[in-house]
């Protein structure tokens, strides 16, 4: 496995932060990582990460008219942040041109590191991008029922993408595998009075959830105020462990992305309180 697509059918849920903190956790168990913002609509990952004053390449300026971009080149180009190249969208300064430009970017970064972290967005817009087909993808969920009904809504439309193959060359979204994982994300209290229960959650979406979390008001704050992503939460590294040792094992023992966690580990072990 070279990459790992991150997806969500909701916004505002951290999507990007959870790419960087995942990348930041596996690159501290030894493996190399890097970054692509591929969520054409927002972007904004090099900001979010604290080095949008950096120069370097973003994902708007990368022309690649003949579908190839040099790897050595572009990774020479880069940003890096806490030793992870990051290819960051900004489509407030430059909108990507093409997705041959994209998928080009794509091919290239594939093989910067031991794996490629991708921050999709909702997944729309990316449907043609080849070097994006058959990779392993991880699903956040907001856990309320529209949250829910959202992710049910893109698991299905991922599954029938997959189904369909070459017939179906002309749909939007990305034709990634559908996910070897599921993260729930709590709806912060101030918003709502509770979110649904994991066990409910995982009824109605018809598979297990392998990490429940909650929002943390430090990470926030560190985000919104211009610092960046100083650190992974505690509480994060405690819940994510068993899916970033999953991961660090399909990469350097190469087990199978389709393989799901054993169902002995309980979800309840998982979950943020």
């Amino acid at each position: 496995m070279t990459g790992l697509v991150f997806l969500s059918a909701s916004g505002g849920l951290g999507l990007t932060t959870m790419t960087a903190l995942m990348a930041k956790q596996l690159q501290d168990m030894g493996l190399s990582c890097a970054l692509a913002d591929l969520d054409l609509d927002s972007g904004g990952m090099d900001v979010l990460v604290g080095i949008e004053g950096a120069p370097g390449m973003r994902l708007g300026r990368i022309r690649a008219p003949l579908g190839r971009v040099d790897p050595q080149a572009l990774h020479e180009e880069l940003p890096i942040w806490d030793g992870i190249p990051v290819l960051s969208n900004d489509p407030w300064s430059a909108p990507p041109q093409g997705w041959w430009d994209v998928d080009a970017a794509v091919s290239a970064m594939a093989g910067f590191a031991d794996l490629l972290l991708i921050d999709a967005g909702r997944g729309r817009g990316l449907g043609n991008l080849r070097s994006l087909r058959g990779m392993p993808s991880l699903l956040m969920v907001d856990m309320t029922v529209l949250g829910l009904a959202r992710a049910k809504a893109l698991l299905h439309a991922l599954k029938s993408r997959r189904g369909a193959g070459d017939r179906d060359q002309n749909s939007q979204l990305i034709a990634c595998r559908p996910p070897m994982a599921v993260i729930g994300m709590m709806p912060i209290q101030h918003w709502v009075s509770h979110g649904v229960d994991p066990e409910e959650a995982e009824e109605f979406l018809g598979r297990s959830l392998d990490a429940v979390l909650k929002p943390q008001p430090n990470l926030s704050a560190s985000v919104l105020d211009g610092r960046g992503l100083e650190r992974v939460p505690r509480a994060y590294v405690r819940a994510l462990h068993p899916l970033v040792e999953r991961i660090a094992r399909m990469i350097t023992v190469g087990e199978r992305e389709g393989d799901q966690i054993s169902p002995h580990e309980s979800i309840r072990s998982r979950t943020v309180r």
